[in-house]
């Protein structure tokens, strides 16, 4: 198992859409928490959640927004999180399945981010745990803001005007600089609990949702060794030219030594990662993208053209220019 967390792209986009519509200078911020400012070009990519939460609590800080957490979200909010997340919730007839389901769908996208539901005498609540710990940067930001999305899932099942009935943070108050009750209707807010929770009356968990449907919730997310994770994490860093081991080392929040020893451990090497993301990446361009072959192999950071060449036959057997038509004319 890896021991660093990972969550889809659109975690980032959410912030980065939020960020961007107030102006904030997002892509230097990208850079000072080491992500890629290139990013949304390969929606399906996975980032460290590590960096995500130190790239929120660095903009927080920097912008003056204690609760980027609760910002709503803006227009043009990245429709993969909706598509993945939201659209299959909103499907399914009542809001007691649909906290049933929120699980397998949430670690599709985060999938060291537990939910559960809990139900006692007349009292429901949804529950979330981060897998950073409260004192660690952004954990505040990213609890507000996933409960956020848990209480409006709740509100589209039982209306508009839904108030919880308390809600609960794992997060210390010094770490919430803003008013909390006010953020949440007038609701109380305990802060400092073993774990984030929205609490609300027991009975809406038979509320119907207005368009009923199948639920899609789908597999779980991916239970992968160190080198998939990481795998998954370097095809942003490939748009940006050659992904160096220092970088990885940072990802994964090892030192250089350890990582390469892990990496043994698990019969590959760092420049065998590299390879095949370089070729998760390359399809994915040629698929989607008009990109020159001079200009994606550049981009992969290969020095010629030929290089690229050679490397994508070894793995598919095909020429990048016949795998384009291949592809185009099916």
């Amino acid at each position: 198992m890896n021991s660093f967390h990972i969550t889809k792209t659109p975690t980032l986009a959410s912030y980065v859409s939020v960020l961007r519509t107030i102006g904030a200078p997002v892509d230097a911020g990208l850079r000072r928490a080491r992500l890629s400012t290139l990013f949304e070009e390969i929606p399906d990519a996975w980032v460290s959640y590590e960096q995500v939460a130190c790239f929120t609590a660095d903009m927080a800080v920097r912008e003056g927004i204690p609760d980027l957490g609760l910002i709503p979200e803006a227009a043009d909010l990245e429709r993969s999180l909706v598509d993945d997340f939201l659209d299959p919730l909103m499907s399914i007839p009542t809001l007691f399945q649909a906290m049933q389901a929120i699980p397998s769908l949430a670690r599709q996208q985060s999938p060291t981010v537990r939910f559960w539901l809990e139900t006692a005498e007349d009292q429901a609540r949804a529950c979330l745990l981060l897998p950073s710990t409260p004192e660690e940067l952004g954990h505040a930001i990213g609890e507000t803001r996933t409960l956020r999305l848990i209480e409006n899932i709740i509100r589209a099942f039982v209306g508009h005007d839904f108030v919880p009935t308390r809600v609960l943070l794992a997060s210390r108050p010094s770490n919430l600089q803003f008013d909390l009750e006010s953020a949440y209707g007038g609701a109380p807010v305990r802060t400092g609990q073993p774990y984030g929770a929205i609490e609300f009356p027991r009975v809406l968990l038979g509320s119907k949702h207005i368009t009923v449907g199948l639920s899609s919730a789908g597999a779980d997310g991916p239970n992968a060794t160190l080198s998939e994770a990481l795998e998954l994490c370097l095809p942003p860093y490939l748009l940006e030219g050659y992904p160096h081991a220092a970088l990885a080392a940072e990802i994964t929040g090892y030192t250089m030594r350890t990582l390469q020893r892990k990496l043994a451990e698990e019969g590959t090497t760092y420049s065998n990662i590299v390879d095949r993301a370089r070729c998760r990446v390359a399809i994915s361009q040629l698929q989607g993208r008009d990109l020159s072959l001079v200009e994606l192999s550049e981009r992969l950071g290969y020095s010629e053209q030929s290089a690229f060449s050679r490397a994508f036959r070894r793995w598919t057997g095909l020429s990048p220019g016949e795998y384009r038509a291949h592809t185009r004319s099916a």
